[in-house]
């Protein structure tokens, strides 16, 4: 067996050897046939004999450079805002501006900070004649102005700041504008605007006087309630002793009464009977 097995080792050597020999003698044939004295050097030309140019790229122009504009709207720039400080309700924005534009008020001072104004509102008595704005912009630094108005002319301005009975520093002049100016500064929305639309109502209370009281009346009153209240404090025991014979027939009834002072107890009817045992 071992003998066998070594053989055939043997014929699989051969075969492998044969195989590479063949394998040899076909690439000998190959290369043989195969002509490598003459290179053929490839060389690419251009398509054309001109030199070909990078050249920047022509963008046509126009003389009217807004001609697309109605294609494509431009950004609306004049969107109004809405300040996050807490103002007062004497606060008013573009849309009061815009309504009495062409009404007048006074200008009683100008400041930079809101605080200001407002601790000068909270002293005032009658705060429904004055009225504030923020006035801002590209030119001009953030301020505040209080005014008092609008007036429908400005006579009636005038004759209301002669009129004017309001405490200022003397180095303050009020003065009658017109509210027109302040239209270019005023990019705000008002305090009646973001409040809420429902109105607010004002209570008044009246003094109403007392009624008078009848002391005969109370003193009636109370006699009777503390009648009733003695009423309700006796008592009444009814008892009910019925005589029967041996044979239970029924031979005398006696009822008593009695009172007893018991608060907040109603009578109560208690019956006996009892049997004579002679009859």
């Amino acid at each position: 067996m071992t003998a066998q097995q070594s053989q055939w080792q043997k014929i699989h050597h051969y075969l492998w050897l044969v195989g590479g020999v063949v394998c040899l003698f076909a690439a000998l044939v190959f290369w043989a046939m195969t002509d490598t004295k003459e290179l053929v050097e490839v060389e690419k030309q251009a398509e054309t004999e001109v030199d070909l140019q990078i050249q920047p790229e022509k963008v046509a122009t126009m003389s009217h450079l807004g001609a697309l504009s109605e294609e494509v709207r431009p950004l609306d720039m004049t969107t109004r805002v809405v300040a996050t400080a807490q103002h007062e309700p004497e606060f008013r924005g573009t849309k009061f501006v815009n309504e009495v534009s062409k009404q007048y008020g006074i200008e009683l001072f100008r400041v930079a900070e809101e605080d200001i104004l407002k601790s000068f509102l909270r002293k005032q008595p009658a705060r429904n004649q004055f009225i504030y704005l923020r006035l801002s912009g590209d030119d001009h630094p953030e301020q505040y102005v209080i005014l008092t108005g609008p007036y429908k002319s400005q006579n009636e301005a005038k004759t209301a700041l002669a009129e004017l009975n309001i405490v200022l520093p003397a180095s303050v002049q009020p003065a009658v504008v017109e509210f027109k100016q302040y239209q270019t500064y005023v990019n705000d929305l008002g305090t009646e605007e973001t409040s809420s639309n429902q109105k607010i109502y004002t209570v008044k209370l009246k003094s109403v006087p007392l009624p008078k009281v009848d002391e005969a009346q109370m003193a009636a009153r109370k006699a009777a309630e503390r009648q009733a209240a003695v009423a309700s404090t006796q008592s009444t025991t009814s008892t009910t002793v019925t005589r029967r014979d041996a044979s239970g027939n029924v031979v005398d009834v006696q009822k008593s009464q009695s009172s007893v002072d018991a608060p907040r107890q109603k009578p109560t009817p208690v019956e006996q009977e009892v049997t004579d045992p002679f009859n």
